[in-house]
Formats: C-alpha cells, sequence, structure tokens
C-alpha cells in the first residue's frame, strides 16, 4: 500500500495532530507501507526512514517531505502560516501524485490542508479527511476571528466533506458538532493514541504525606483551555497545601501570570513553558493530579498521556474528553467554567489517597487496552481499506466505532 498524508504540523511543529501523523506514518511504514508525509517546516528538506521491525516479512518506506513555511510560533499557527504552507505544498504534492501512484490520500485538518484538495488531479484515488478540532465550525466560539474565517469558509468546507471517501473525526462530540454544519454527514471516530512506552507512572508513588499535593496542567496558553479557571480555583484551597505547574506556552502567559500575582500565589503556581516531549513525560511522573478544565476539547492528547502516565484527573465534562474519562470511575468530570466545583474535585481527591491510587492504576490499564498508536494506526488501515472496496461498512466491521459508520 502506498499512502499520502497532508498535514501542516508535524513533530517538532504543532501539537497533538502533529504527533498522530508522525505515529501513524511510522505505523503504517513498520507494517509495510510506503508513506509520504507532505508538511511545514522552516526551510524545504526531505528525510526517508527504512522500517522494518527485524522480523516481519514487509519493510516499509517513510518520507517526510517538508515544505518551507511560515510558523507563528512552534505550537500556534496563523491563517498566514496555513497560506504559506498551502502555496508551498501544492507544486510537492502535484509532483508526488505525478509520479506515484497512491492508494489513500489522506488530509489532517479539512481546513487548512484540505483546501489543497479541489487543486488536486486525484482521479480515482480514495480520500480520508480527518476532522480534529479547529477544522469543524462552531468548535471554538470563543476564537473571533476563526468563526469569522469559517462563515466565509463554510461552502469550501462542506465541498471538502462531501468529496472526501470517508471523514473521521476525532470524537463522538466532535462528529456531531461537524454534522451541524453538514447535516446527514457520515463520520468514524478514531481516537489519537498516546506513546506508553515514554508516558508512565512512576517505578514508586510518593507517600502521601509527603509534602503538598502536586497538581499538573499541561496545555496551550489559550482561553479555551481554562486556565484562569483552575488558578482561581486553587487560589481558593488551603493556603500552601497545593502547589500547580503549567506547562506549555502561548498568547496568554502574561496575563495568566498577572491572575496568579493577584492571588498571591506566587510560590504555589509555576509555569514551566514549552517542554519536549521527553521532559513533559517527567512532569506527568512527578505529579499527583493532572488538573485541566478546557473550555472546549475535542480530544485533548494531554489527558491521554495523563492516563497512560498512571494520573487521577480532574477536567471538565465537554467535548470529547468523556468519552474516556468517567466521571467517579478514572477521574472527576466538572461543568466548564466553574472554578468553585472544579476547586471542590481537587480538594476531594486531595483528602482521599486511596481513590487517587485507585484511579491512578485504572487510567493506565485504560490507556494500554485502548489508546495504543498500534490500535489507531489498525483502525485507518481497515478504513483505508473499506474506501479502496468502495463499498459502506457492513455491521460485521465493529471494530469502526461511530454512530454513522
Amino acid at each position: 500500500m502506498r499512502v499520502m498524508i497532508l498535514n501542516y504540523e508535524y513533530p517538532p511543529l504543532g501539537g497533538g495532530a502533529g504527533v498522530a501523523t508522525e505515529a501513524l506514518g511510522r505505523g503504517l511504514a513498520s507494517r509495510g507501507a510506503a508513506v509520504d508525509i507532505v508538511t511545514a517546516g522552516t526551510e524545504s528538506s526531505q528525510a526517508t526512514e527504512m522500517l522494518w521491525d527485524g522480523e516481519s516479512a514487509e519493510e516499509g518506506l517513510l518520507t517526510v517531505h517538508r515544505v518551507k513555511a511560515q510558523r507563528t510560533a512552534t505550537h500556534q499557527a496563523g491563517m498566514r502560516d496555513a497560506w504559506s504552507y498551502l502555496t508551498a505544498a501544492l507544486p510537492v504534492v502535484r509532483r508526488l501524485l505525478g509520479t506515484e501512484a497512491y492508494d489513500v490520500v489522506h488530509c489532517f485538518f479539512a481546513l487548512p490542508t484540505g483546501a489543497l484538495l479541489p487543486l488536486l488531479n486525484l482521479q480515482s484515488t480514495p480520500v480520508i479527511v480527518s476532522l480534529l478540532g479547529s477544522d469543524v465550525p462552531g468548535y471554538d466560539p470563543h476564537n473571533r476571528s476563526l468563526q469569522r474565517v469559517h462563515r466565509v469558509l463554510l461552502p469550501l468546507t462542506r465541498w471538502i466533506w462531501r468529496r472526501a471517501d470517508r471523514v473521521v473525526a476525532l470524537s463522538e462530540s466532535l462528529g456531531r458538532q461537524a454534522s451541524l454544519t453538514l447535516p446527514g454527514l457520515r463520520y468514524s471516530i478514531v481516537h489519537n493514541g498516546v506513546d506508553t512506552t515514554r508516558f508512565h507512572p512512576p517505578s514508586r508513588r510518593r507517600p502521601p504525606a509527603a509534602g503538598p499535593i502536586r497538581c499538573l496542567a499541561v496545555a496551550r496558553l489559550v482561553e479555551r483551555k481554562g486556565l484562569t479557571d483552575l488558578i482561581d480555583a486553587i487560589a481558593s484551597l488551603e493556603r500552601g497545601r497545593f502547589t500547580l505547574e503549567i506547562v506549555g506556552g502561548g498568547p496568554d502567559e502574561e496575563s495568566l501570570r498577572q491572575r496568579v500575582a493577584r492571588h498571591g500565589l506566587l510560590d504555589q503556581v509555576h509555569f514551566s513553558g514549552a517542554l519536549e516531549q521527553a521532559e513533559v513525560a517527567v512532569r506527568y511522573r512527578e505529579a499527583d493530579i493532572f488538573t485541566l478544565a478546557s473550555w472546549e476539547e475535542s480530544f485533548g492528547n494531554v489527558f491521554a498521556e495523563a492516563l497512560a502516565s498512571g494520573l487521577p484527573i480532574v477536567g471538565s465534562a465537554t467535548g470529547g474528553i468523556p468519552e474516556f474519562v468517567q466521571d467517579g470511575e478514572n477521574g472527576l468530570l466538572v461543568p466548564p467554567r466553574n472554578p468553585v466545583a472544579l476547586a471542590a474535585a481537587i480538594k476531594r481527591l486531595a483528602d482521599d489517597p486511596s481513590l487517587r491510587l485507585h484511579m491512578a492504576r485504572a487510567n493506565r490499564s485504560k490507556a494500554e487496552l485502548t489508546l495504543s498508536w498500534e490500535g489507531v494506526t489498525s483502525r485507518y488501515q481497515r478504513i483505508y481499506q473499506g474506501v479502496q472496496r468502495r463499498a459502506p461498512a457492513r455491521p460485521l466491521i465493529t471494530e469502526v466505532a461511530s454512530s454513522t459508520w
């Protein structure tokens, strides 16, 4: 099988979608596929890697084509950044389509990446479009500039979804949101995975009485992540009993720092900035509770990382979070934008070490069973095979979880 994957994000640029693209590309290549990924970079380059596990009969080939594009920041892209990727990627994609026969073309993000589709001569090549969150109208109503862009490009969005042989949503809630834009949209659900080797529990857990309760939030510092609510929640709790580490960067960092100072929390709340994945994994192992009450969240890779790291979770009952965090079982869920409820949930876990331990063990088991990248690769392989057959999914294909496919 030969697969082309298009995404303007790829490590070290971008967030969860870039990580998913890399994991899928490597997963497919390790199973014998030839994979071409066209993505953005600070300069044009091409890297080819042969993947073979030493035992299988097939060897796969992964080639990453980076086109020089503008990037506002490592984990942040603006409209001009997206446009620069499209203009730089178009000739590369056209050249590859003219020289290689692809079995599938897979676009991560309907917009901006899917905007390449009407400019390509795909003939009968099946197209997969993965929806990740910001590419779905109405997903982030607090981002007014994004909503204006969606209103202008609404006809293009609908055309891309209709053109796709299969639309894949990151969560059931995101698929339902997409259906508001295109009623009757049929979609499959494929959650992201997590590297359970990198993200794992500590070899020895800290005794419950050994110092303050260490809360951890990993997020882009933007409004919809609900970090103002988290800071307010920590401010309302017993002083000195809790610490909060915030890992990540973003445009709201200065205003969040000012909020911490106003609350008099400079000795309890610490900003660590954007860290490499290996360093982030260490932060999870050092924490007692993962705390992030986002206002909107299509899936939230950081929640998957917290699960794999064996952390009890306090999150919000919104978006795709309740699809893998069950309230009272492996975490506590609160209404978004509710610092009082958030503080109460954090205190409940702090007061009950046995509950924290139960949730920690449940989360690690859940990650191992349901969030492996091997499973994600298998799901996409079945979807690829389905669109190649040009036949609707049959009821017996139960592994493609969705309300519509």
